[in-house]
């Protein structure tokens, strides 16, 4: 399994691609990494693209993403995340974890309603 984290400044926020396939744990780990390059570059907003990615997520892996997600919390960084609609969680359990960790944070399907609500 490989993947690739693509990181790019756009007005306003930065844009975090996940784009291959590769295991749950080692996408949420890279979160670490997003949130240093947000803090070297003054970025208090995030989108996190994650409909180029292929992944088998378990409820562990939803839990433990959502934890990780708490570092954006720390920084003070406004997330929207953006995902395929076959990728949504029913229940939003991540959602719940990271807000419970106080991450501002949202979930889309559509990149344009992302980013009207992450640039308000």
């Amino acid at each position: 399994m490989t993947f690739q984290l693509q990181m790019e400044q756009l007005p306003g926020y930065l844009a975090a691609r996940f784009v291959g396939s590769c295991a749950s744990e080692k996408a949420s780990q890279q979160l670490e990494l997003i949130a240093e390059h947000c803090k070297l570059t003054n970025n208090k907003k995030l989108l996190i693209d994650m409909t180029g990615l292929e992944l088998i997520v378990t409820f562990m892996d939803r839990f433990m993403g959502g934890k990780r997600l708490g570092i954006f919390a720390r920084q003070g960084i406004k997330v929207a995340l953006v995902g395929r609609p076959d990728q949504g969680d029913p229940r939003q359990f991540t959602l719940l974890v990271a807000r419970n960790r106080g991450v501002t944070i949202e979930v889309f399907t559509n990149f344009q309603a992302a980013e009207e609500w992450l640039l308000k």
